[in-house]
């Protein structure tokens, strides 16, 4: 080991009830409370968002808690202002790592918001009714826990909530299309499901990583024991360390471009601690979605569904301070860069998003160059798909990626793709959006009135005391 000195990690400290965290970024949120103290990012942030809650929807649930039919109205706003802060605590760290800069993505990602805020309830509610109820809910919920390169993940059940209903909602209200106490047995709905799945993943009570210090552990542990049993040892410096993490690299842009320069494709849980005190990482990569027509390229390099990682990080070796795999599954720590600390790896591929575990492969290190060759393939080709593809295409396949990929996972593990599809008009872009799509450009509404409303959380408006839980909209204004 020559390019970094090994120092003592102090992570562990992070994992103490009285401890605040570190500062990760600069910025304070101040949300829909302008009279309140501006709040932090991190463990200090999610401190101080529970703290401010009326119930106990924030706090560790039972599974009496999450059959309850709906939320009261105090839990449901509860529910948004914490996401609201969630949705900033992710954002500001993300940044515009990803980005191809030539997908216009702000746009795609508010007409799919505000389509997921008008539909996802009517389906949401197909799905539950299918699987029998509540319990049936949480039965798909567990399923990841289980599997390896499962898109039934907690980045999926997020989305559901914070953008099918926080996002959705606050583009809507800012465009006056719709009021604060409307859609609220909607929105109770589209809630009821996120907790439901991101409960029975956790099994701990809580449905947030940020609400465990930042810890997304949701795989049983022999799944976890597989997993390490494959991982081979190397050097942070030396040439198998420089190849396994080429490979991430290189697998994860592809999964960036696949869903149109978004995260969906890409997933941590963990970290998960070893037996001698090392972490381990596993990094769901999806590379071959065959939902969308533009993956047609992955198909051809003849790539799997998935690629998953074991990344075994020695904390010591670059000291770390503290580690967070947040809410949209993505790794972040101080220092910085945690690849220098990975001194094992493994690679697994799922052929097809619903391969059994049994037929799940994993793949030695030094065949990873046949593996790469066939990833750069399939990138430059898709590259070249996307730059001759018109802003108009590539602003509803975007919406594509978001309003059906969030659904997908749910509708293929009940069986309900081709019901979708045929009773609901899953494909079909609902009327209202679709005029939206020529009022998001106006007085500068996609570019700065809803990233401001949303960056700053001021948009996130709670609904108003004394709303009826089964207020839906009763006025065309």
């Amino acid at each position: 080991m020559t390019s970094t000195q090994a120092r003592t990690a102090t992570f562990r400290q992070r994992y103490d009830e009285q401890d605040n965290g570190l500062r990760f970024q600069e910025m304070l949120y101040t949300g829909n409370h302008p009279e309140l103290e501006p709040v932090r990012d991190g463990i200090i942030g999610d401190k101080v968002m529970r703290a401010r809650a009326r119930t106990g929807v924030l706090e560790k649930l039972s599974k009496q808690d999450v059959l309850r039919d709906q939320f009261t109205l105090d839990e449901m706003n509860d529910l948004n202002n914490y996401l609201a802060w969630n949705i900033w605590d992710v954002l500001v760290m993300r940044a515009t790592e990803g980005v191809s800069g030539m997908i216009p993505r702000q746009e795609y990602e508010i007409l799919s918001m505000l389509h997921m805020f008008y539909r996802y309830p009517e389906i949401l509610t197909m799905i539950t009714d299918e699987v029998g109820g509540a319990q049936g809910v949480l039965d798909l919920g567990a399923v990841a826990s289980g599997e390896l390169a499962s898109q039934l993940n907690p980045l999926h059940d997020w989305c559901i909530g914070s953008c099918g209903f926080a996002m959705g909602r606050t583009g809507l209200m800012a465009l006056e299309a719709i009021k604060r106490d409307e859609y609220v047995a909607e929105s109770n709905i589209t809630l009821k499901f996120m907790q439901r799945q991101k409960w029975a993943k956790r099994t701990d009570g809580l449905i947030f990583n940020s609400q465990d210090r930042y810890r997304g552990r949701i795989h049983h542990q022999h799944v976890i024991d597989s997993v390490a049993a494959k991982v081979v040892p190397f050097e942070p410096d030396g040439p198998q360390h420089a190849s396994f993490t080429q490979f991430n690299a290189s697998a994860e842009l592809l999964a960036f471009l696949v869903h149109y320069d978004c995260r969906l494709g890409f997933s941590d849980t963990g970290p998960y601690e070893l037996p001698d005190g090392k972490l381990l990482i596993i990094r769901d990569m999806f590379v071959n979605e065959p939902a969308f027509q533009w993956s047609q390229a992955c198909e051809d390099a003849k790539l799997p569904h998935a690629y998953t990682l074991a990344l075994v990080l020695d904390p010591d070796v670059i000291g770390l301070e503290e580690i967070r795999v947040n809410d949209i599954a993505t790794t972040f720590t101080r220092p910085k860069n945690y690849l220098q600390a990975v001194v094992g790896g493994a690679v697994f591929a799922r052929p097809s998003w619903d391969t059994p575990m049994g037929e799940i492969y994993s793949i030695e290190l030094d065949e990873l160059d046949g593996h790469l060759e066939r990833i750069r393939e399939a990138t430059v080709k898709l590259y070249t798909t996307i730059s001759k593809t018109s802003r108009r295409d590539l602003i509803w396949g975007g919406h594509d990626v978001y309003y059906v990929g969030f659904l997908l996972p749910y509708l293929r593990g009940t069986g309900t793709y081709e019901k979708a599809c045929r009773d609901y008009d899953l494909w079909e872009i609902d009327q209202r959006v679709a005029n939206y799509y020529y009022e998001i450009n106006k007085r500068g509404f996609a570019q700065e009135t809803m990233p401001n409303k949303i960056f700053s959380g001021a948009g996130y408006l709670p609904f108003p005391d004394g709303t009826r839980l089964n207020r839906s909209k009763y006025r065309s204004m």
